[in-house]
């Protein structure tokens, strides 16, 4: 049985490592922000501790030696390790920061007037709200998550449910009393559309086996927009349950209809997969399911 020897000190590995890729003591040097001369005498403290000569070195190029070759496997593997352990521990315990999108309405109406209850119960994240009506494409943003409306799956993204949602038509109470002979004749209201690419009224209109149609429609690129036009009287909108549950309740708006129907699509929590935000993902969605659940 061979003798046990002890590992050379960890502070000598970004050095080699740095200069076995590079093929340079002086490029490592700059890469690493230390002088060159730092990486040579850490290069030749790490050599007379193993033992062995880790490079060939000429004027020309600098060379792993076939024991230096075999060694850089290690200290890579070490070095990655460690950083990847470091990346997911800071994630868990250590102040990670954490890009979010959503749209606007719910940024606004949802989630930013209730961010001191998250800071408080989570002072280690740093939550950074961003706010698109597009579907954002995590992969090629620097986004992290998202809150999306929608029916998964979608390719790439683990997807949680926050909350199931609800449609219901809603006009400002004004309208609904000058037009409460028109029921829901759909034929003589106008309608009010906030979402790009996509009817919901349609999908309203099949979900209930009505013939949702008319004349007069006015379209807009944003729920928050369509919702604001309902509320000054211009026509009936599709709220949204829970995220315009506050609406009603208030009486900015008047619901159309006795009961919300239940929409195909929910509220998700969307995330990169495999992530060493993991741990701040669930703490995340944990508190948005809270959250959406009180609405």
């Amino acid at each position: 049985m061979k003798p046990y020897r002890k590992a050379p000190p960890l502070q000598y590995l970004p050095a080699f490592v740095k200069s076995a890729q590079l093929r340079s003591f002086k490029h490592a040097a700059m890469q690493l922000n230390i002088t060159p001369s730092a990486i040579s005498q850490q290069i030749k403290a790490l050599e007379e501790n193993i033992g062995l000569s880790l490079f060939k070195r000429s004027q020309r190029e600098l060379r792993l030696t076939q024991a230096g070759a075999s060694f850089y496997e290690t200290a890579a593997r070490a070095l990655s390790a460690y950083e990847s352990g470091w990346e997911e521990f800071c994630g868990q315990y250590i102040s990670a920061t954490i890009h979010l999108s959503m749209i606007s309405y719910v940024a606004n109406e949802i989630v930013i007037p209730r961010l001191a209850e998250f800071r408080q119960a989570y002072p280690q994240i740093d939550l950074i709200i961003h706010t698109s009506m597009a579907t954002e494409n995590l992969q090629d943003k620097t986004l992290d998550a998202a809150i999306r409306f929608g029916t998964p799956p979608w390719a790439g993204h683990d997807a949680q449910l926050i909350c199931p949602a609800y449609a219901v038509p809603v006009a400002s109470s004004e309208y609904v009393q000058q037009n409460k002979e028109k029921d829901k004749n759909w034929q003589q209201h106008s309608l009010i559309h906030g979402r790009n690419g996509f009817d919901d009224w349609q999908a309203y209109g099949e979900a209930t086996a009505s013939a949702v149609t008319s004349s007069r429609q006015l379209f807009f690129d944003s729920y928050d927009a369509g919702l604001c036009a309902a509320r000054a009287g211009l026509g009936v909108a599709l709220a949204i349950l829970p995220i315009s549950a506050h609406e009603l309740r208030s009486g900015r708006l008047q619901a159309f209809a006795d009961q919300p129907l239940e929409c195909r699509a929910g509220f998700y929590f969307v995330s990169k997969p495999n992530d060493h935000k993991r741990k701040g993902y669930e703490r995340v969605n944990r508190w948005l399911c809270g959250v959406f659940a009180a609405l």
